[in-house]
């Protein structure tokens, strides 16, 4: 009987759906079949490729999103996108929606694309990869690696220094900071850099001439000591290069001196190796080493405190102790007249895989390898924290006093923002140097032994990446850098002093935070930020938005330690960006609301249905749905009235569930419990629309598919 009632009840299917609308039973004894919504492929952007936009955000500049009517099959489809020169990354059939990778860098060339794909006749909306909040949403900390060149994770070196965390002790520690004047020794500064047109001021030897190799301009055409000036106090707040001591802002000067002669009879092929007299640079040029006391004492005499000496022989060789004898003499005097003043010198690059070159034994190089209170030598580690292959070490009667990262270093960006790379223990040693600048800018009145004293004392033994933790190598100093745990040290070396308990890293880090969270949907939202720990009982708050919007609360808000400050805010047709900052010591968080229909409400829908390959309209519903968080329930006023449970996803806005409920009827169940149904919403249009699809396909003894196509639209 019951397989009677089966066949009978599938000579009706297609009537009863195209009649009754979406609640029509089925046979109970045929379990749901695998539900197949089509190709649902996905790539995540590249993070070099996400530039900052005024309409957009943070957004890649090489992805578009298309969505093409449903009559535009895919053929039509991807000859539009190879129109454009774009190659489909990632699709969703469902919706007919593709993502695709152009050759795009720029803003303007993003714009001009999603122009373009807008005025073509198929295309339903076309819009950028953009990443956006829903409701309970977190903002992001504000941070100084936040532009594209430090997003990729191979770019990680000052992570493992501790910089970004340096920078928060400086500003959670309320630490009154004094100028520091730093002195780079090396090539003259190319002027196509656009890294000093902050706070940090920088001065000295410059040229209009962009660094070249074979007539080709290489290294964005800046010099070794652009980029070594680069990795000092490159400005923080483009989006480019960051400065490992631009935190210090209007208290860091940076004067820069060309130490390699231009004399057109020198070059660095012509360059006598064989001279003992004569530095070569890898760059170009030659310096002289009365030239390079000269300029040292004269730098000195300036006002530098720390100077920067990235520069070798190259070789070393133990012919060249009678000059390392007369730098020891250089030194020692200068620690005897001016005991505040540091010197740090690169480790060098002869270095070889096996360790068997490149060995500094204290009289075949200089500075680099002098055991001496006032010079430090940095050699150069991998981000695993293995030897660079090329960094020389030392061996006994030499010193290399710490190592800091040195291959693929990003020490500038291009007109574009993406990173330019440089290797070599010329790039460790600026990072030594800035921290350095750091301690003295705290303390001032400390002598250069004291300060070296720190930086070994404070040192990381190895670095640990995942499950590895590589010890630093032998001859490879005292440990890796790190520049939080050194600034730490000096702030509470003068608490000490000060009959002040010493303040922990955790507790600095807490006061040089704040949370951003926004809390509803649609267009209104609840802003709250929170601050967990300040010097004093709170701090104040202020907000800023960009966008039109109307926002309830004052924009600047005391905040008790463990509080929050609020506001309400209502955005109009477009995104808004939103920034919260503490007034006391400048951190901040931010986020970028979006506009989005709320989805829950009342809706009518209509659609059709295919079975048997036979497609027809289905009667017309109402629908009425309701969210709890990530829960959703939507009732359809139909003849069973269906009621589809599951989980709606906030950040693609797509709802997929299907009737659980079980019928009474033993030879009959709903529809809906056969698979699976999804359904987008649309929460940008106006009024509100969804998409929706079941799908079943394996349907027992029917053998035919089973598929339901709706849409449905807001009505209150």
């Amino acid at each position: 009987m019951k397989r009677i009632v089966f066949y009978l009840l599938a000579a009706f299917m297609l009537f009863a759906l195209t009649a009754c609308g979406f609640g029509c039973s089925q046979p109970s004894d045929q379990a749901a079949g695998p539900v197949d919504q089509g190709i649902a492929t996905y790539k995540d952007p590249d993070p070099s490729s996400i530039i900052a936009t005024e309409k957009w955000g943070d957004v890649p500049a090489n992805q578009v999103i298309i969505v093409f009517r449903d009559d535009v099959d895919k053929s039509a489809a991807e000859e539009i996108i190879q129109d454009i020169s774009g190659a489909v990354v990632g699709e969703l059939e469902f919706i007919n929606l593709y993502q695709v990778e152009t050759a795009n860098t720029t803003e303007a060339e993003l714009n001009a694309t999603l122009d373009a794909l807008a005025a073509i006749d198929g295309v339903e909306t076309v819009f950028p990869n953009v990443p956006y909040f829903g409701s309970d949403s977190a903002g992001t900390a504000c941070t100084p690696l936040k532009d594209p060149a430090f997003a990729d994770p191979a770019n990680s070196h000052y992570n493992l220094i501790g910089m970004e965390n340096a920078w928060k002790i400086l500003k959670g520690s309320g630490v009154e900071l004094n100028k520091v004047n730093v002195g780079v020794l090396d090539e003259a500064f190319y002027t196509g850099s656009d890294e000093f047109g902050g706070k940090v001021k920088l001065s000295g030897d410059t040229t209009d001439d962009p660094a070249k190799k074979n007539n080709q301009i290489v290294s964005g055409g800046f010099t070794h000591g652009t980029r070594v000036a680069h990795v000092i106090g490159a400005d923080a707040d483009n989006s480019g290069m960051v400065g490992v001591a631009s935190v210090l802002g209007e208290n860091l000067s940076i004067d820069v001196k060309n130490n390699f002669d231009a004399n057109p009879q020198f070059t660095p092929t012509q360059a006598d190796s064989e001279d003992l007299t004569q530095f070569v640079d890898p760059a170009n040029g030659v310096a002289y080493t009365d030239k390079t006391l000269i300029y040292l004492k004269k730098m000195v005499d300036d006002g530098a405190t720390v100077i920067n000496c990235s520069f070798n022989f190259k070789p070393p060789r133990d012919a060249y102790e009678p000059i390392a004898k007369a730098y020891e003499k250089f030194f020692k005097k200068m620690q005897e007249t001016k005991p505040g003043v540091m010197f740090v010198a690169s480790a060098g690059n002869a270095g070889n895989a096996d360790g068997t070159q490149g060995l500094l034994n204290g009289k075949n190089d200089c500075p680099a390898g002098l055991k001496l209170p006032n010079v430090i030598t940095v050699g150069a580690i991998k981000n695993d924290g293995s030897r660079a292959d090329f960094s020389c070490k030392a061996t006994e009667g030499g010193e290399v006093t710490l190592s800091a990262p040195g291959v693929q270093m990003v020490v500038g960006t291009d007109e574009n923002g993406q990173p330019i790379k440089s290797n070599g223990t010329s790039f460790s040693a600026p990072q030594v140097t800035s921290a350095i600048a750091l301690i003295q800018s705290i303390n001032p009145e400390l002598n250069a032994e004291q300060i070296k004293e720190i930086l070994v004392k404070t040192a990381a033994p190895g670095v640990t990446t995942g499950n590895q933790s590589i010890p630093i190598p032998e001859g490879m100093g005292a440990g890796v850098l790190r520049v939080d745990q050194a600034v730490l040290q000096t702030i509470n070396d003068m608490r000490e002093k000060q009959d002040l308990p010493p303040f922990n890293m955790q507790q600095l880090l807490d006061i040089s935070t704040i949370t951003l969270s926004a809390k509803g949907s649609g267009t209104d939202y609840l802003l709250s930020a929170h601050i967990s720990a300040s010097l004093g009982s709170g701090a104040e708050v202020k907000l800023e938005v960009n966008g039109q919007h109307s926002l309830t609360g004052d924009t600047t808000q005391s905040v008790a330690v463990g509080g929050d400050a609020t506001w309400e805010i209502s955005l109009d047709k477009d995104e808004v960006f939103v920034r919260v900052s503490r007034l006391d010591n400048g951190a901040c968080a931010y986020m970028t609301l979006s506009p989005q229909a709320d989805v829950v409400g009342t809706y009518s829908a209509s659609g059709t249905a295919t079975l048997w390959e036979s497609t027809d309209p289905i009667k017309d519903f109402q629908a009425k749905v309701e969210q709890n968080g990530t829960s959703m329930k939507i009732t359809f006023a139909n003849s069973t009235g269906t009621i589809l449970t599951g989980t709606y996803n906030e950040a693609s806005k797509t709802f997929v569930g299907r009737d659980i409920r079980v019928s009474d009827d033993p030879f009959a169940s709903n529809w809906w419990q056969w698979g699976d149904t999804t359904i987008v919403f649309d929460t940008t249009s106006d009024p509100l629309r969804a998409t929706g699809r079941l799908y079943v396909s394996d349907t027992g003894d029917l053998n035919s598919e089973i598929s339901v196509d709706f849409t449905m639209v807001k009505t209150g």
